[in-house]
């Protein structure tokens, strides 16, 4: 039972990775995911801190405790964006067995969502036990993902695919366009489940009220709860490998997170938060 558990919190700490960088949806189609604008004036480069703890738990439950943290870097380079976390979680079960996991990803993606790079990193007590290394390419009539680690193998995904900064950006502009709905196919490259159809329901705005480390005040702005279900392609008729709720800042800036395992439920608190310099690039 823990172990079945395990895979499915595994499954939700990817997906989690998908959307905080996001793509951290929205009714997409071939045109708006080949075209969308420039997001420098919607998300900040920023560094953040966040800490996680069980907030809820079934009677009977096979998890008794969960706590871990995560840093996580957003980060404007001259030719597009680069996103890593890195993330640690301890769970603790009732008989007494802990799982300790370890996982990180870094990610790259050019402006125009047409090219991104991926690298995801798995550890259980200490012991990798997965990485992914791959990248994906926008082509007229669809994107076609290459791996390179584990195996060496090519994919197509269909045209209205979105990479996670683009989902992400469009998500936002969605919620200040007042939209309340969004369903988008979003490829992450993460684990078994790398392309997901994102359904959302996007709450109104609400004011900040985070007591985070934030020197510049960039949570400080309002910010929509996003509440996410996760539908791996080809398996939506199985419903949900996850469920979860992220207040998005305006700004793009995670003021915290909540996912629902089923038998529990786990809080993500923003701690700390910075804007990240702008690169100096040449003409």
């Amino acid at each position: 039972m823990l172990s079945v558990l395990f895979q499915k919190i595994e499954v939700g700490r990817r997906s989690f990775a998908g959307t905080l960088i996001l793509c951290l949806g929205l009714s997409g189609c071939a045109a708006q995911a080949g075209n969308v604008s420039s997001i420098d004036d919607v998300m900040v480069p920023h560094v953040g801190e966040y800490h996680f703890k069980m907030v809820n738990a079934e009677q009977g439950s096979s998890i008794v405790d969960a706590s871990g943290v995560l840093g996580y870097r957003f980060e404007k380079m001259c030719d597009g964006w680069v996103t890593e976390m890195q993330q640690i979680m301890i769970l603790q079960g009732a008989e007494g067995t802990a799982i300790n996991s370890a996982y990180s990803m870094t990610q790259w993606e050019d402006f125009a969502g047409s090219q991104y790079r991926f690298r995801m990193r798995d550890y259980l007590d200490g012991t990798k036990v997965d990485e992914i290394v791959g990248s994906a390419v926008r082509n007229d009539d669809g994107v076609t993902v290459t791996y390179e680690i584990p195996v060496e193998v090519v994919e197509e995904l269909p045209a209205d695919t979105m990479f996670p900064t683009q989902h992400s950006t469009m998500l936002l502009k969605r919620a200040q366009a007042g939209e309340k709905f969004a369903n988008d196919l979003v490829f992450d490259g993460s684990g078994e489940t790398p392309t997901n159809r994102i359904a959302a329901v996007i709450s109104g705005a609400k004011d900040a009220a985070t007591s985070a480390d934030d020197p510049d005040k960039i949570a400080s702005t309002q910010f929509h709860r996003m509440s996410l279900a996760f539908y791996p392609i080809g398996e939506a008729e199985n419903g949900p490998s996850t469920e979860m709720a992220v207040d998005f800042g305006a700004n793009g800036v995670a003021h915290s997170m909540r996912f629902d395992y089923g038998e529990f439920e786990v809080l993500g608190t923003l701690d700390k938060v910075s804007v990240l310099p702008q690169p100096e690039c040449g003409s």
